[in-house]
């Protein structure tokens, strides 16, 4: 691997503010709506899925122009992304977890697909299978309702998950990767400065499986280390165990239980970003 200097991804992540500033300023402004309005999580969630289009038209403009023609894999990931939502707006009374796991299936399908062309059917669905099942738990523990929302502190594993990637990312060789994580990032946090400013439900369903997905990418085509991607899927799954638990806790609240979920997430994510660096050494990198 060639030697890689952080400060410019740094540099080339910058216009992640921009889907920043407009996601938390439109995301502040309908605490202004009626309540009917406020009623549900839908349009805050429309606001984000604008977000996550505007960040990939930003830094991956190619999986726009071919958002119904999709090329290659990431290509995917905006209509895909998309579905995801229209599908939780079309069907308001089935179970979100329910809808999202049969689009997943067949998103993973197609997200794998040019790979599974090359090994036994048998093999392939095993893979399919270990790759599904995991996400499902992850997503089971995150109580994102359509109705009620997240709890903000729910929406730090996948903020500090994303920033993680975004540095591991260009280390292991893919600067898009990098970008986009980064813009996920900032979407997550924007969400979450919205929610905890009171007054507006988000479910982050959309840039959470937005954010599986660039993972899966980034294991199946940017080839990163298997032990980097579970030690960052790990960290999703720590910090909605260390959430839940939080909520048993008695005397914890408010920035002590960010505290606590934001240190547990931050254990498996210091192992990946060790790990990363550890193999730039061994490969001769520079960092």
């Amino acid at each position: 691997m060639e030697s890689f200097s952080i400060t410019p991804a740094v540099a080339l992540m910058r216009p992640a503010l921009l889907p920043f500033i407009l996601v938390l300023l439109l995301l502040m402004g309908a605490r202004l709506l009626p309540e009917k309005w406020r009623s549900t999580a839908l349009l805050p969630d429309l606001v984000v899925m604008a977000g996550i289009l505007f960040l990939f038209d930003l830094f991956d403009p190619a999986a726009i122009r071919h958002f119904f023609n999709p090329n290659r894999p990431m290509d995917w990931i905006p209509l895909l992304a998309t579905s995801t939502f229209a599908l939780r707006a079309i069907l308001p009374r089935t179970p979100s977890l329910l809808s999202e796991t049969g689009i997943l299936l067949v998103s993973l399908a197609i997200l794998t697909l040019p790979l599974l062309r090359q090994v036994p059917l048998e093999k392939g669905m095993i893979s399919l299978l270990l790759t599904f099942t995991p996400w499902i738990a992850i997503r089971a523990l995150y109580p994102a309702d359509a109705r009620q929302g997240i709890d903000a502190t729910y929406l730090l594993p996948p903020f500090f998950t994303a920033a993680a990637f975004s540095f591991i990312s260009p280390l292991s060789g893919s600067l898009l990767l990098g970008q986009l994580s980064g813009g996920l990032a900032a979407l997550f946090g924007a969400m979450a400065l919205a929610s905890w400013a009171g007054g507006v439900r988000v479910s982050a369903i959309e840039s959470g499986w937005v954010l599986g997905a660039l993972l899966l990418i980034g294991l199946d085509y940017v080839e990163i280390s298997l032990k980097v991607i579970l030690c960052l899927a790990g960290a999703l799954m720590v910090g909605a165990v260390a959430g839940r638990l939080s909520n048993r806790i008695r005397g914890i609240g408010g920035w002590k239980r960010a505290a606590f979920v934001g240190g547990f997430t931050a254990l498996p994510l210091v192992a990946a970003i060790v790990i990363t660096l550890s193999d730039l050494k061994n490969q001769g990198g520079g960092y």
